[in-house]
């Protein structure tokens, strides 16, 4: 997967984006790159929140498929069907967008949601509190309601 540090310019995908918005990156993480890490767990509503947005409300589907390349203790302990709850997400193929008060859209892949569980990774605020408000990016033409119509 690419790497972007957090509150970058957003560019992996900028078909998927309307002219005029700026977009900045959030949990495009990689090895070789420090990330902020939380002993404490997620706040459960940004955490609720949070699966919903993966399962039910990402963006910019794609044909392939990036798995988490930080180290597991075996390679059965990421699944790209992870259990979250009561809920099954397919991560490593979509994108989660949110917005900002002032307008701006934060992009993080699906994975984001493995990294924060499963890594400690702590997103910037911005982005917990977009989570939590639940403001969902507008409809890219991508994929948002968990079924058919995916942008392959």
């Amino acid at each position: 997967m690419t790497y972007f540090p957090d509150l970058s310019p957003y560019d992996y995908l900028p078909d998927t984006v309307p002219a005029g918005v700026e977009v900045l990156a959030v949990g495009w993480l990689d090895p070789g790159h420090d990330f902020p890490t939380a002993a404490d767990d997620p706040d459960p509503v940004f955490w609720r929140n949070l699966i919903t947005l993966a399962a039910d409300h990402f963006a910019a589907a794609t044909r392939g498929v990036h798995g988490c390349r930080f180290g597991h203790l075996i390679e059965a302990d990421y699944q790209y069907n992870a259990v979250y709850g009561t809920r099954v997400l397919f991560l490593g193929h979509a994108e989660i967008r949110v917005v900002t008060p002032d307008g701006r859209w934060l992009s993080a892949p699906t994975l984001v949601v493995h990294y924060i569980r499963d890594h400690g990774y702590r997103p910037p605020a911005e982005f917990v509190e977009a989570v939590t408000a639940m403001r969902v990016a507008p409809d890219d033409g991508g994929h948002r309601d968990g079924g058919a119509g995916a942008r392959i």
